[in-house]
């Protein structure tokens, strides 16, 4: 395993003390994903409602030999936020010189548990898992050993990050290699307001345990006492932003204390945790090409949604 710094209670602490002092009450989407998190959002992947996996899925199966093609020499695919490495294994089990995978998580113990079962099943690929937050991503000296190189970035995650912040992320995936690296991404526009609310608000109520194990996570390790019955989860289309949001919206008058500090809640306020942005191709491409990356090949679902792989290749 790649040694780096791994996030501490100190810096959840941080970001939820900041995050509830604020008018709009917030904690950054990145706290979904300690163990519990990541397991229960695997679980949403597999709902009938949460179309984004299924469409890139099948897309990802349909143009990995069109991949290979394009690029015979790739031996690393490096992937942050890698969860439970699903849609990875089609690269793995596909890109014949492929020597080297470097899975990335801020959850340590699911992150471990996945890249032993990969070296298993991938024994001919070298699986460095390496723990930590993506978005404060240090190049692994290693990378220097490897010609081709692809960072992959599927789920339309890009979608969790504001514009600004989606442009800082694209600038240091750049700055990871040199000129014959590649980006292959997934990006979801689509724009049908019922669907979206769907995918973020399945039947059986998983998105809704994923996204308040936030406030469970608080109690766990932060001595918050949060009573989680008295939130609930919500999604919203916000159609001027471009956006789904996630909110815990709270369902009486109450206080909670973390770490000393009181935090008032009125009926009906909420703490917004997740952003997902519906970037069209022409919003996605101008802030990729702003940061270094020239489109170089795409891939769009023609059957259920808006949905498109991008392979970017690095400009140096």
């Amino acid at each position: 395993m790649i040694n780096m710094p791994r996030p501490t209670n100190a810096a959840f602490a941080h970001d939820v003390l900041m995050g509830l002092s604020q008018p709009q009450k917030s904690i950054p989407c990145k706290w979904f994903y300690d163990e519990a998190g990541s397991v229960l959002f695997e679980a949403i992947t597999k709902t009938t409602e949460y179309y984004l996996t299924r469409v890139e899925t099948r897309l990802l199966k349909q143009v990995v030999t069109e991949i290979a093609t394009i690029l015979p020499e790739l031996s690393l695919v490096v992937e942050p936020g890698s969860g439970a490495s699903v849609k990875t294994r089609i690269l793995l089990s596909s890109q014949p010189k492929l020597r080297t995978y470097i899975p990335m998580d801020i959850s340590a113990a699911f992150l471990n548990s996945i890249a032993a079962q990969l070296q298993v099943d991938y024994p001919q690929i070298k699986t460095l898992p390496l723990v930590g937050d993506f978005t404060h991503i240090a190049a692994p000296s290693l990378l220097d050993e490897h010609r081709q190189r692809l960072l992959f970035f599927p789920g339309s995650t890009i979608g969790n990050f504001t514009p600004r912040d989606a442009h800082d992320l694209l600038h240091s995936f750049h700055h990871l290699g040199g000129a014959d690296d590649w980006l292959l991404i997934g990006v979801d526009s689509t724009q049908n307001e019922s669907q979206l609310l769907a995918a973020y608000n399945d039947n059986a109520g998983i998105t809704a345990q994923f996204n308040k194990n936030l406030l469970l996570r608080a109690n766990s390790e932060l001595d918050a006492d949060f009573n989680v019955d008295q939130f609930e989860h919500a999604a919203r289309f916000n159609k001027t932003a471009g956006r789904v949001e996630m909110h815990l919206m709270s369902c009486c008058a109450q206080t909670v204390t973390i770490a000393a500090q009181k935090f008032n809640f009125a009926v009906g306020e909420s703490i917004f945790t997740e952003s997902c942005y519906k970037y069209t191709r022409p919003q996605f491409l101008a802030i990729a090409e702003a940061c270094g990356w020239h489109m170089g090949y795409a891939w769009q679902d023609q059957t259920e949604s808006g949905f498109e792989l991008f392979l970017l290749q690095s400009a140096v």
